[in-house]
């Protein structure tokens, strides 16, 4: 697959901070040209509380800008994945399972904050991954957001969600991306 198609399997954790700081309609347009899939998982775990459904509902229903994939139940070898890392590891949510294992298997890209869960999970598996703080990076690097946009957004999702990023990192100049050159 190459760089300028890849699937970005994006988490409810990432969703949930973009919603808090206002700025979900942003998100496409970061991680374009590439596709900012969620699986249904992800959708139903977001969608729990109603004014997080009714944002991404836009982006999806009406603006089209985010995809909703169901869960390949009939892929046998992401079935037995999901089980596997369900097993290993029973405390991963049932979104970021999901995530990890159809990634692994379609070689797509994960957006999660949750690194102390996926981060082994990715490295082992060579599967690409991002988190928020790369996003916004990102959307700096492209000059969608300034310094203080970026910064506003850490704390906004600190104070709203609890937003745990290094706790160095009080402004996007604070924060060393990985390597995200491959977006």
């Amino acid at each position: 697959m190459s760089n300028s198609n890849l699937i970005i399997l994006v988490d409810a954790d990432v969703i949930s901070h973009f919603i808090a700081a206002g700025e979900l309609f942003e998100l496409p347009n970061i991680l374009k040209p590439h596709t900012v899939t969620v699986l249904e998982n992800v959708y139903k775990e977001v969608a729990r509380i109603k004014s997080r459904k009714t944002y991404l509902d836009n982006l999806v229903y009406l603006l089209k800008t985010i995809t909703v994939i169901p869960f390949p139940i009939k892929n046998l070898d992401i079935k037995r994945e999901y089980a596997l890392i369900k097993k290993n590891n029973p405390l991963i949510g049932e979104g970021e399972r999901a995530c990890m294992a159809v990634a692994k298997c379609k070689k797509n890209v994960i957006a999660s904050s949750n690194f102390k869960d996926i981060i082994p999970y990715c490295v082992t598996n060579k599967i690409l991954y991002l988190g928020t703080l790369d996003i916004l990076s990102i959307a700096l690097q492209k000059e969608i957001f300034d310094i203080a946009r970026c910064d506003n957004f850490i704390k906004i999702t600190r104070k709203t969600n609890s937003a745990r990023y290094p706790k160095h990192v009080n402004s996007i100049l604070d924060y060393k991306p990985k390597d995200v050159s491959f977006i």
